[in-house]
């Protein structure tokens, strides 16, 4: 259900075509698995995963995902055994800590290792706060410093956070940019789905994603609380996450009726659901530029969709926003600047038609999943120095 999960999927379905894969996976948070024993083996198509027992505590509390992560980090490393030798390894930033296992299976297996940097950490951590503990930090540190130096190539997901890996001691030629994308067959500009027609015509400034911490959404409500008086304008929060509830809390402690939460929509209706909003909103904190590359903005791309990206200048989403002139850029946490962007854009609906039709053009030529996922696969076969490529991969 999360977009992480969602992304391996379709990248592995795609490699498969070409490539043995073979994925180990935890177990879901959101939907019950009936394991019998440390793990179980799943066909996914072509694609062979071992899925693996592990508890499944509430991510609110910081004790109980190190617990969730502890057990998968243990069983994961023990099913491995359970995998032939690969040609290479993957292992992602997502969740953290799986470098340094990465690492250790390249050495007890002699092949070659590709680091997946989605979440830059410690770096997002301490940018959002989400954890102060420095033994804790230190251990990130440290575990993603022997990631760099074992891996044979680190993949980034902008050119904000191959900068960040470059600085912290990673040789240039080893960081390459591929991006997150957006299957544009599935998602595509819908004018009269379903979604729309629950917001009356309103003007829908939506946001679509984790409700966590590196976004930084309470700006969002202090827009809307700026905007209340514009009746015509509707905020729509879609998705789940740690600070869903804080969010709701403000909301209704600041009599917000013109704030709107659902939940995540299933992923075959995420077109319809994405098409409902007319202005998009891709937030960061202040200092997580480079930290994270919200993936969400390739698929409002696709669905036709202008955004504003509340984010520092040099991050990934603001340049894409004024190389291809499909969105605009905030300062992050500026509520103002936010709700004055918001404002003139209900105003000006022929202008954004104008930038969503361009979004649509960008996202088929640049971001769409057959030409990212070829572009992935190219660097894994690069890495290898050969054709064809059994990967093991990581999550």
């Amino acid at each position: 259900m999360e977009a992480t999960g969602q992304f391996l999927t379709e990248l592995c379905e795609d490699l498969s075509s070409q490539h043995s894969i073979s994925f180990i996976a935890g177990p879901s948070l959101y939907v019950a698995t009936n394991h019998k024993g440390p793990w179980t083996r799943e066909a996914l198509g072509k694609i062979s995963v071992i899925r693996t027992w592990g508890t499944r505590l509430s991510k609110a509390r910081l004790v109980s995902r190190l617990i969730n992560l502890g057990t998968y980090y243990l069983f994961a490393a023990a099913a491995s055994s359970r995998v032939a030798r690969p040609d290479v390894v993957i292992a992602e930033t997502d969740p953290p800590l799986l470098g340094a296992l990465g690492a250790m299976l390249k050495r007890r297996w002699g092949c070659r290792l590709v680091y997946n940097v989605r979440d830059l950490y410690p770096d997002v951590a301490m940018a959002t706060g989400g954890l102060k503990s420095r033994p804790l930090l230190a251990l990130l540190e440290h575990a993603n410093r022997i990631a760099y130096k074992r891996s044979d190539l680190v993949i980034t997901l902008g050119r904000d956070m191959a900068q960040r890996v470059i600085k912290k001691g990673v040789p240039a030629e080893k960081v390459v940019v591929v991006p997150d994308w957006a299957d544009c067959r599935q998602i595509r500009p819908m004018e009269n789905g379903f979604a729309r027609a629950e917001f009356g015509g309103k003007f829908v400034v939506m946001y679509s994603g984790n409700l966590g911490f590196p976004q930084g959404l309470g700006v969002v409500l202090d827009a809307a609380n700026r905007l209340r008086h514009e009746e015509e304008i509707l905020f729509v929060m879609v998705g789940e996450g740690a600070k869903k509830k804080i969010l709701q809390e403000q909301a209704r402690a600041m009599r917000l009726e013109n704030v709107r939460f659902l939940p995540y929509r299933p992923k075959e209706q995420l077109a319809e659901s994405l098409s409902a909003g007319d202005l998009h909103l891709i937030p960061l904190g202040r200092g997580v530029a480079g930290c994270v590359v919200p993936s969400k903005v390739y698929g409002i791309m696709a669905a036709g969709r202008p955004f504003v990206a509340m984010m520092e200048e040099a991050a990934e989403v603001a340049q894409i926003a004024r190389q291809y002139a499909v969105g605009m850029v905030v300062p992050p946490g500026d509520a103002e600047a936010l709700a004055s962007a918001i404002s003139e854009a209900a105003h000006n609906r022929a202008q954004l038609l104008v930038m969503g039709q361009r979004a649509r053009q960008v996202a088929e030529e640049n971001f769409d999943r057959p030409v990212v996922t070829k572009r992935f696969a190219e660097v894994i076969a690069s890495v290898n120095g050969v054709n064809g490529v059994n990967g093991a991969t990581k999550h």
